[in-house]
């Protein structure tokens, strides 16, 4: 219990779309962020970049685009990691986020059709650097079509064991059992994290997701945790809510959720149903938090490989997940800027692409958001 307080005190709490961590007060982010890895050669920091597959290599050419035109004191080292890359690959990415401290990455596509031997390449770069918390903020956007109004949920999943453990064997020819573990330690350390994040966001309530009437030992112990949690933060109310409700309350009223809390696979469902109530996966950037590293990407972890290079995919989400990093970086200023413009697109009709109901293209929503970045 010591260590997972401990751990909870040492958390980073992320801005998306505010112009800067405003949600935090000064002293707050003293007491509780890590500080991020110091600049180097003239103010410049350098942070790894991961194109990953899919869209991802070209989104990652046109956030270096717009750095430029925002003249980000950002240098990035880039490291290759695709579907099948050898595990040396990751380890190479690995070693350069360690090295760095940030990372900003495309999704590596996982091939179901690949022997059970072969982990996936984000699930090996989660788990070695214990990143333990994704967080995304899913938010109504401006110009931005969409059957609910009003969103705005900060959405916590725990990001290291549960379902993803990868630890599945045949018994007997035809029978497959997959082990789910849920540890005392890390539930704590996620609901911890969740009603930090709740405090310092000045948010009301935080609703943990389970399925506890079925998984009684697993779940039950996640939703235990949670409980005991909340109990350390009374001015934050607290209620948990069984998986497969919160799929239909999400879509039937999203605005009675703040801050969710939840498993890994929970997370995974809720994350993309979210972000499909905003308007999709193009839009919805995301992060995710351990003691000493960041990894920035975009929420529904989606390769968008069957629209790759046919300039069309949305860059909106990209550079939000972007924009987190700048701010992880305490670049706030740069961040407000490339966030601010983004937005102002978004304004433009025309500047839709496809997957958000425009005949826009990837390349003209870029120029838009550079037009609108303050003139060097």
């Amino acid at each position: 219990m010591a260590a997972a307080l401990a751990a909870a005190r040492r958390l980073w709490v992320p801005a998306v779309l505010g112009p800067r961590p405003a949600w935090i007060s000064h002293d707050a982010e003293r007491r509780h962020l890590p500080p991020p890895p110091p600049a180097k050669y003239g103010g410049r920091h350098t942070v790894t970049l991961i194109p990953g597959d899919g869209i991802g290599p070209e989104l990652m050419l046109h956030v270096k685009e717009v750095f430029r035109h925002a003249c980000v004191p950002v240098d990035f080292e880039e490291v290759r990691v695709s579907a099948e890359a050898p595990e040396d690959d990751v380890h190479n990415a690995i070693m350069a986020i360690r090295r760095n401290g940030v990372a900003l990455k495309g999704n590596i596509e996982t091939n179901h059709n690949l022997p059970p031997s072969h982990k996936s390449r984000n699930n090996l770069i989660r788990t070695n650097l214990d990143l333990y918390a994704n967080v995304i903020h899913c938010q109504s956007l401006p110009g931005v079509e969409t059957r609910h109004r009003d969103i705005d949920i900060l959405i916590v999943r725990e990001n290291t064991e549960g379902e993803y453990s990868s630890l599945e064997h045949e018994s007997v020819a035809g029978v497959v059992e997959s082990l789910k573990i849920i540890t005392a330690g890390r539930s704590r350390r996620i609901a911890h994290y969740a009603f930090r994040l709740a405090r310092a966001a000045a948010r009301r309530s935080v609703t943990a997701v389970h399925k506890a009437n079925i998984m009684k030992l697993g779940d039950g112990l996640f939703l235990q945790c949670c409980q005991e949690v909340a109990a350390e933060y009374p001015e934050i109310s607290f209620r948990s809510m069984i998986v497969d409700n919160t799929t239909m309350q999400l879509v039937s009223r999203p605005q009675q959720f703040d801050v969710m809390v939840m498993p890994n696979l929970y997370g995974n469902i809720i994350n993309n149903v979210c972000a499909g109530l905003v308007g999709g996966p193009g839009l919805v950037p995301g992060a995710n938090y351990g003691h000493d590293y960041a990894v920035f990407e975009t929420a529904t972890r989606n390769t968008g490989k069957s629209i790759a290079n046919r300039n069309i995919a949305n860059p909106t989400a990209t550079l939000l997940a972007a924009c987190m990093m700048l701010d992880h970086l305490r670049l706030h200023n740069h961040a407000s800027t490339i966030r601010q413009a983004v937005l102002a697109s978004l304004d433009d009709p025309r500047t839709h692409t496809p997957d958000i109901g425009g005949q826009g293209t990837t390349s003209g929503a870029i120029q838009s958001i550079i037009s609108h970045l303050p003139r060097a």
